[in-house]
């Protein structure tokens, strides 16, 4: 009987150990996850312009008629009509704009959270903007030490925003 207590007993520190450990992990990858997303909003910006543009273009003029994304609509040996093609093809198209505007809507909303903050031009220079410390230092005015850590400050006010209490 000591022996299965025992074993209970090791099991049940092992699991409190992980869930420690993994509660440890789980706001430093909610941060870098928000940084992810940062850095890819001004390229999903771009991408919703080309695909809204590229489904502009499908709905006035049709399918292609040798488009890879026609032979996939067809792979499981069943034979689609071109109608049935193009309408998978449309949305397709529009669920991959849908997800776009979803993600970069969400971003832009945690981004007004912050917007009023001294120290916003740190999120936005760096992520969208492109622009190194030492110059987001000199706009502000302040040290470039300063910069490192206000967007630290704010990203993770932002990974608190994005994933709740799994980035605390």
């Amino acid at each position: 009987m000591a022996k299965s207590e025992d074993k209970i007993e090791y099991i049940i520190k092992k699991a409190v150990e992980a869930g420690r450990l993994a509660g440890q992990r789980a706001p430093k990858d909610a941060c870098k996850a928000t940084e992810r997303r940062l850095y890819a909003l001004p390229i999903l910006r771009e991408k919703l312009a080309d695909d809204l543009e590229r489904l502009q273009e499908l709905r006035q003029y049709g399918p292609r008629e040798r488009s890879k994304s026609v032979t996939r609509f067809m792979k499981d040996g069943v034979r689609l009509s071109r109608e049935e093609v193009f309408e998978a093809q449309v949305m397709n198209l529009e669920a991959e704009i849908a997800r776009d505007e979803h993600e970069i809507e969400t971003m832009e909303k945690a981004l007004a959270m912050i917007e009023g903050d001294p120290y916003y031009l740190a999120i936005t220079g760096r992520y969208l903007d492109n622009i190194g410390d030492d110059e987001i230092a000199a706009l502000i005015p302040c040290e470039a030490t300063t910069i490192w850590r206000n967007r630290k400050r704010l990203v993770q006010r932002l990974a608190v925003r994005l994933y709740g209490a799994e980035a605390v």
